[in-house]
This record gives structure tokens, C-alpha cells and sequence, in this order.
């Protein structure tokens, strides 16, 4: 399961990318309306900065996700080096365990 933070990141992204999505679409129903476009022309600015934050989120992701990678790659080569010092260890109980018989059977 993701973390709540990644969670709350991932609804806005999803949110914003679905907001910018039905603004094309209804733009694009309005083309014939030149008033209209007129009058969205001195909104564009919220256009701008929202894809300017999604910019920003887009960048924030691909760095988290590195530094995810990166952490688990870490993490699995140190479970893997303990894995095999209990290895290790488990052999060396077992040759420990075992009966010593005669070191020349033959007389």
C-alpha cells in the first residue's frame, strides 16, 4: 500500500491532469465562439500555471522515485548479505553438530 502522502499526491496530479483534460475539451466545443474565446483569453493565465505545477510534480515524482529505487536496492542487497551470514552460520553449526569418526579407518 502507498503512503498517505504519495496517495495525496498522486489524487491532485490525477485531479489536475482531469481538470486541464475537460478544459481542452470544453475550449475545443467553444471554438466557434469568438466572444467566448475573447473572454477565457484573460483566464489563460490559470492554464499556464496549472501545467507549470504539474511540471513541478511531474519532476517531484521522477525524484521520488529514484530515491525509492535507490532505498530498495539498499535495502535488498542488506537482506541478501544477511541472509547469507545466517547461511553462513547455520553451515558452520551443522559441520559443528556432526560426529567426528576416525581420522584413518584403515590400520
Amino acid at each position: 500500500m502507498m503512503k498517505k502522502n504519495r496517495l495525496i499526491f498522486y489524487t491532485v496530479f490525477g485531479v489536475l491532469h482531469v481538470f486541464i483534460f475537460l478544459f481542452s475539451l470544453y475550449m475545443d466545443s467553444q471554438k466557434e465562439n469568438f466572444q467566448f474565446l475573447i473572454q477565457m483569453q484573460g483566464r489563460i493565465w490559470m492554464l499556464k500555471y496549472g501545467s507549470l505545477i504539474l511540471l513541478f510534480m511531474f519532476a517531484t515524482n521522477v525524484i521520488l522515485h529514484y530515491r525509492d529505487n535507490r532505498r530498495n536496492t539498499a535495502e535488498k542487497e542488506q537482506l541478501t548479505t544477511e541472509l547469507n551470514t545466517l547461511k553462513a552460520k547455520l553451515y558452520d553449526l551443522n559441520e559443528a553438530a556432526k560426529p567426528s569418526g576416525p581420522a584413518n579407518p584403515q590400520k
